[in-house]
């Protein structure tokens, strides 16, 4: 049996229930239904919810609150990212500005370490 559980719209998770022996048809069934909830709960937000006052005021709140609370763990993430993040600023600048094969001469560490990673 399958279950897809949508309450929320600021959670959007799946719980699957697995039984192995569904048929192609009911797999598409299944898919399709979930891809319609997605678009229904889309439509909604952006054409009703967002317009709505009192909800926006909730979402600002609920967003400053997440802020609040997540602040130190962003700062974290970026001080142990540092260097990665930097390298892939300065790939995309040298992309946009067509000069990849001077981003090469000038960094061939970061453009290595950039393959690598599978970046580029």
């Amino acid at each position: 049996m399958l279950h897809f559980y949508s309450n929320d719209l600021k959670k959007k998770y799946l719980i699957i229930i697995i039984k192995m022996d569904f048929s192609e048809e009911e797999i598409q069934k299944i898919l399709l239904k979930y891809k319609k909830s997605i678009q229904y709960n889309k439509d909604k937000y952006h054409n009703e919810r967002k317009f709505d006052e009192n909800f926006m005021e909730k979402n600002r709140v609920r967003a400053k609150d997440h802020y609040k609370r997540n602040k130190d763990q962003k700062l974290e993430y970026y001080k142990k990212n540092k260097e990665e993040l930097n390298m892939k600023q300065r790939y995309r600048y040298y992309k946009k500005m067509d000069r990849m094969e001077k981003f090469q001469e000038k960094f061939p560490n970061d453009f290595k370490t950039l393959t690598d990673i599978g970046f580029i």
